[in-house]
């Protein structure tokens, strides 16, 4: 291809857009136009809350000590016999200093990155899952608006990088056609694995998504075989970038040194913990960012969106069981006649696994000390399902959805301070993180 015709491709395609993009225009009713400037002004918003000062403070916060320092050795070469977490995210924070050097933005931009794409990702996973890419703009434009992304995606922990993987894994699978997706979509899952631990329990969404859509045939369920395999590869990467023996025995001593290190770590109570029953109520956010500025101090708290927080809440749980009863109950089924369709009734299932296979059993497992971050894969599962159901009621009630997403930017707009590290006193500060578990 000359580059000419390279040219008159990359033209001819972006017309093509623009006039795709002009005739969706052109269908919309008045509220759902302002609905989707309100979602522009909400992704735009939360990209620049995310990168605005990402470099500051210039010193490790939280738990940034735990992971920055480990990265740094990868590089080095040099061992650390202190670290306990699969080395995935560790070395992915790598590439961050090996672009900025040892300093906060190079340990904080990968996550920063990961951040940016889990809304890209959330966007893509909605418009799938639901077939519809008004689902699609709303789940990019909540995760975009919501504090509990924005701080994970500032600070240089890998929480945040754990989500964006999760995500990746089940839309791999939605969108497979062939094994070699199935494939894609257990290495994924092996990545995943290699954040946090963790990460293993979203087979459990993976392997429902394939055999409720049926897009593949149900034995490419066997290239899930490749999880472990990729995760002991990603350990052995690790064991051997910092200059430790990386064969397989070494690698069995690793795996139960890491393994007693949790369980140690699990029995002790810790003044930010919460139970894992208190955290679709958003009981205990943690501010992830403090850092003093003058007689002010700057704030990135992983308090979500209440206003998508709650709903989302009530909907994972509440749509499953309302199925349930419509399904079993012929009363119910005259109550709520045709409230699920069954592509609909698809995307609800593997989203609430996903969201509870993520939730429920890690959180009992970690004991007291379980926090509200390790909630984090369980509410991006969540979210892109109320993204989904707004979408739905649009066709209806495009009014009340407008209504909706501007509460949510009000809201937004107002903890903004708290979540993007702008400078506050604080009383400012409490007067947006109103109770007192909320607070630093």
């Amino acid at each position: 291809m000359t580059p000419a015709t390279m040219v008159r491709t990359v033209v001819e395609t972006g017309r093509a857009a623009w006039l795709d993009a002009v005739d969706r225009w052109g269908a919309l009713e008045n509220e759902e136009r302002a609905t989707t400037l309100l979602l522009a002004f909400m992704i735009v918003g939360g990209a620049i809350l995310r990168i605005q000062a990402i470099d500051f403070p210039p010193y490790y916060t939280f738990d940034e000590d735990f992971y920055a320092p480990t990265a740094h050795n990868y590089l080095l070469g040099v061992p650390d016999l202190h670290d306990y977490h699969p080395p995935l995210g560790k070395l992915l924070s790598a590439i961050g200093l090996l672009l900025f050097g040892f300093n906060s933005l190079g340990w904080r931009f990968i996550s920063l990155c990961l951040g940016l794409q889990t809304m890209i990702i959330a966007f893509w996973l909605a418009r799938e899952i639901f077939a519809s890419r008004r689902a699609g703009w709303l789940a990019a434009g909540f995760v975009a608006a919501d504090g509990f992304f924005i701080a994970y995606s500032r600070t240089g922990l890998v929480d945040g990088m754990l989500t964006c993987l999760v995500l990746w894994s089940v839309l791999a699978v939605v969108t497979a056609r062939t094994w070699r997706g199935v494939a894609v979509a257990a290495v994924f899952v092996g990545a995943s694995m290699s954040i946090k631990w963790s990460g293993v329990q979203t087979l459990a969404p993976a392997v429902a998504a394939l055999l409720i859509f049926r897009r593949v045939p149900w034995h490419t369920i066997f290239w899930f075989a490749l999880v472990p395999v990729v995760h002991l590869l990603i350990w052995m990467a690790g064991l051997y970038l910092m200059g430790h023996a990386s064969g397989p025995a070494t690698l069995w001593q690793v795996l139960v040194s890491s393994f007693s290190g949790h369980a140690t770590a699990a029995s002790a109570a810790n003044p930010l913990a919460s139970p894992w029953y208190s955290w679709p109520v958003l009981y205990h956010p943690i501010v992830v960012k403090l850092s003093s500025h003058g007689i002010t101090s700057r704030y990135a708290s992983s308090l979500g969106n209440p206003v998508f927080w709650f709903p989302a809440s009530l909907l994972v749980v509440g749509l499953p069981v309302t199925r349930g009863l419509t399904a079993w109950w012929a009363r119910w089924r005259g109550a709520w006649p045709p409230l699920f369709d069954p592509s609909f009734n698809k995307a609800v299932f593997v989203l609430a696994v996903g969201w509870a296979a993520l939730f429920v059993p890690l959180g009992i497992s970690m004991g007291q000390h379980a926090f509200l971050y390790h909630y984090q894969p369980s509410y991006g599962f969540a979210i892109v399902l109320l993204a989904g159901v707004v979408a739905k009621l649009e066709q209806r009630w495009p009014r009340a959805v407008l209504v909706f997403v501007a509460l949510a930017i009000l809201m937004a707009t107002y903890l903004a301070p708290v979540w993007g590290e702008f400078p506050l006193t604080e009383q400012e500060a409490n007067r947006r993180l109103i109770f007192l578990p909320w607070r630093p």
